[in-house]
């Protein structure tokens, strides 16, 4: 870590106790219906002097100066409470689901597995109703440790993810025996849905492979309804991207839950289905 990074740590460590930690949540929508599924968690941290900083500003500061377990930990408490709070939203009995990421690092923890069932049960969370997102690069580093840990988290009670697929180069068909329910597809593939021709052969391959394996699809970042359109098309189920809301807060994505439809920012002009709206940032 450089000097900067370093004078970042004391901050980090207090970041968990002195609220500067913020949670956002962004809609998923499911493409056939346009309704709300579920939310994709958000990290922030808002700095004293440097001011909102994403995840990409301070987790590799937090990977090196080994606090990932505390903030991991701390966004897995509070996604569990939120979820709790989702059961009294109307309309009644509605599947919903809040996906995490998950480190790997915090991934092969000691217990990792036993601490998540005894949040989902201290919180009273239906079957599915937390998600954790597990990226390929994780997959790749340890393929037998990941697949037990994922088979003991579905055994548990929760939904499970393959993140940024594509991004580290597997094939779909090498993840087909992980117990997982859905594939995101990485938004450098979702970027050139309908204009480029490698990525829309890319994007249908690996939607036709995981509706094979009975697992869903869902596009990150989708930023236009030019892409939208597209992967309507060819048959992706989810996605979720600025076209259809920014990140909100856990009060306001309380509100889209209980309507049910995704809230468009104001920034989308609805008569130019080619507009691209830019803006946001990794996830945890």
């Amino acid at each position: 870590m450089g000097q900067l990074d370093v004078d970042l740590v004391p901050a980090l460590k207090r970041s968990v106790e002195d609220g500067s930690l913020v949670l956002q949540l962004q809609p998923e929508i499911d493409l056939a219906s346009g309704g709300v599924v579920g939310m994709e968690a958000l990290l922030r941290w808002r700095h004293a002097e440097r001011g909102v900083l994403l995840p990409s500003d301070f987790l590799p500061v937090a990977a090196a100066a080994g606090l990932m377990p505390l903030l991991g930990w701390w966004v897995l408490e509070q996604c569990a409470a939120e979820v709790a709070t989702w059961a009294a939203l109307p309309p009644a009995d509605t599947p919903r689901q809040l996906w995490v990421n998950v480190a790997g690092l915090q991934l092969a923890e000691p217990g990792f597995t036993d601490r998540v069932r005894a949040l989902l049960e201290r919180h009273r969370l239906d079957r599915g109703a937390l998600g954790l997102e597990v990226t390929e690069e994780t997959l790749a580093q340890d393929p037998t440790l990941v697949a037990d840990t994922l088979e003991e988290l579905r055994d548990a009670g929760v939904a499970l993810a393959v993140d940024d697929f594509g991004s580290w180069y597997s094939s779909l068909a090498t993840l087909g025996d992980l117990p997982v329910d859905a594939v995101k597809l990485d938004q450098s593939f979702v970027r050139g849905v309908g204009s480029d021709l490698d990525d829309d052969t890319i994007v249908a391959s690996v939607i036709r492979l995981a509706h094979a394996r009975d697992l869903y699809v869902v596009a990150e970042g989708v930023e236009s309804w030019a892409e939208s359109a597209r992967l309507v098309d060819l048959g992706c189920d989810r996605a979720f991207g600025y076209l259809f809301s920014p990140p909100q807060t856990p009060e306001r994505a309380r509100a889209m839950l209980a309507r049910g439809v995704g809230s468009r920012p104001r920034t989308v002009d609805l008569t130019n289905p080619g507009q691209r709206v830019v803006g946001g940032g990794p996830a945890l």
